[in-house]
């Protein structure tokens, strides 16, 4: 693929996660997009995140968007509730390897009991491998570490400048004015984040495909997430939960014709263009290569929590007219050791 068709498909990725921001009405990102997920915030995963730190993969997952003002602060632990991160190391986008956490109910005095479960979906074996307290630093039996509570939520950005300028509500914010604040400043979600050697999740190479899922009574999908706002910009309201219970395996058969039409709207692409990029959006999973340490800006590799993706998207949308929104790092400082993410507010 040449420069200019690389630098067009990243544009139309970047369009598809910065227009997904102004659907305001169902939620900032992924937060509380679908229907079903409005229902039951400990459920709703708000963002995903991939990234290596040394010999080592971390895999995260944010969920109960505004946690204790809009969602509770804790875990579902009603039977068939579930936290998976889904791992295809062949590359057919069907999980090979699965990390699942079981929370158990919420004590009298508020704590949680968590418990982090490897399956392995060739053998079906599956083994518990750390279990202890929320908001603790778990070891995992076989290397790493395992935390699950409350943190402060890593997005960040102007929101209402986006909403007022681009998003079309025709308000007075403007981006890097005297207003500019980061509107997830002092918001909290439940964070799930693991952390374990790289080679317990490859296979013959170091590149993974990774996806999280959330299910609720009966094990059904609740929801489920790999790049950021996917369902929010392509998938009609209606079809929202018929989104999140498809497997990536079946994304392109099932969402391409759906992807490509919109990329046509968007952009003005002909069928065969978008049809190329839809066949890039989809499956809907964050690809890590777990020898490489970048990111999602500009190669599109997994995704880390201090990336300031807004700024980026913004410059190639509009073509350098808005360079950035003047949010250019959380409100809160990340950890550079586990679990990364900074303490709740």
């Amino acid at each position: 693929m040449n420069t200019i068709r690389k630098f067009a498909v990243l544009a139309v990725v970047i369009l598809a996660m910065v227009v997904g921001l102004a659907a305001l009405s169902a939620g900032a990102a992924d937060h509380l997009d679908a229907p079903t997920v409005r229902t039951d915030g400990r459920l709703d995963i708000n963002d995903v995140y991939a990234f290596t730190h040394g010999d080592n993969t971390v895999l995260a997952m944010t969920v109960n968007p505004a946690a204790g003002v809009l969602s509770p602060t804790t875990l579902r632990a009603t039977p068939g509730a579930r936290y998976e991160f889904n791992i295809d190391n062949d590359g057919d986008y069907r999980a090979d390897i699965m990390l699942f956490i079981r929370p158990e109910k919420v004590r009298p005095n508020g704590t949680q009991k968590v418990n982090l479960y490897w399956k392995d979906l060739v053998s079906g074996k599956q083994r518990r491998i750390a279990a202890g307290m929320s908001d603790t630093n778990l070891a995992i039996k076989t290397g790493g570490w395992f935390y699950a509570g409350l943190r402060d939520d890593p997005f960040f950005f102007d929101l209402q400048a986006f909403r007022d300028q681009v998003g079309g509500a025709g308000g007075s914010r403007m981006f890097c004015d005297a207003n500019t604040v980061d509107f997830f400043t002092g918001f909290n979600a439940t964070a799930i984040v693991v952390e374990i050697p790289s080679a317990q999740l490859t296979n013959d190479g170091n590149t993974i495909n990774v996806w999280a899922r959330t299910t609720a009574k009966g094990g059904a999908t609740f929801d489920r997430m790999g790049k950021p706002a996917l369902n929010t910009v392509f998938i009609a309201s209606s079809d929202k939960n018929a989104y999140n219970n498809t497997k990536p395996a079946d994304d392109l058969a099932t969402w391409g014709g759906r992807f490509s039409a919109v990329l046509m709207l968007f952009g003005g692409y002909d069928q065969a263009t978008a049809d190329t990029i839809t066949g890039l959006l989809l499956p809907d999973v964050l690809t890590l290569d777990t020898s490489s340490s970048n990111g999602f800006v500009g190669t599109l590799n997994g995704r880390q929590l201090a990336e300031d993706v807004i700024d980026f998207e913004l410059g190639v949308v509009t073509n350098g007219g808005i360079p950035n929104d003047c949010v250019n790092a959380n409100d809160a400082t990340f950890m550079t050791a586990f679990p990364y993410m900074a303490g709740p507010h």
